[in-house]
């Protein structure tokens, strides 16, 4: 037992300085470096999608032809054109 306590008695005078000189740069460098990676990669991915997305809308809205909705007049002050109601015209209403 002895020579444990010898053992543990010597560790615990030993005072390590360890080498953290430098080692914050050398995060901050290697973190700026991942994220102009990431970012870099990423540019062509957000291109991509939005010219996808782009042709996409406008497929749609060339393709989709429009069904004229059935008029109910009854809900004819509050459908699309209800601004264009008479009584709303002139004031009143809605």
């Amino acid at each position: 037992m002895a020579n444990l306590d010898d053992r543990l008695a010597a560790l615990a005078a030993v005072t390590p300085e360890p080498a953290l000189a430098g080692l914050e740069e050398q995060v901050w460098t290697k973190v700026q470096q991942r994220k102009a990676a990431a970012a870099a990669g990423s540019v062509s991915v957000r291109v991509a999608v939005t010219v996808l997305a782009l042709a996409g809308g406008l497929a749609f809205g060339a393709l989709h032809q429009p069904r004229p909705a059935a008029h109910v007049a009854e809900l004819g002050v509050l459908s699309e054109d209800g601004l264009l109601a008479p009584s709303v015209r002139l004031g009143g209403g809605a």
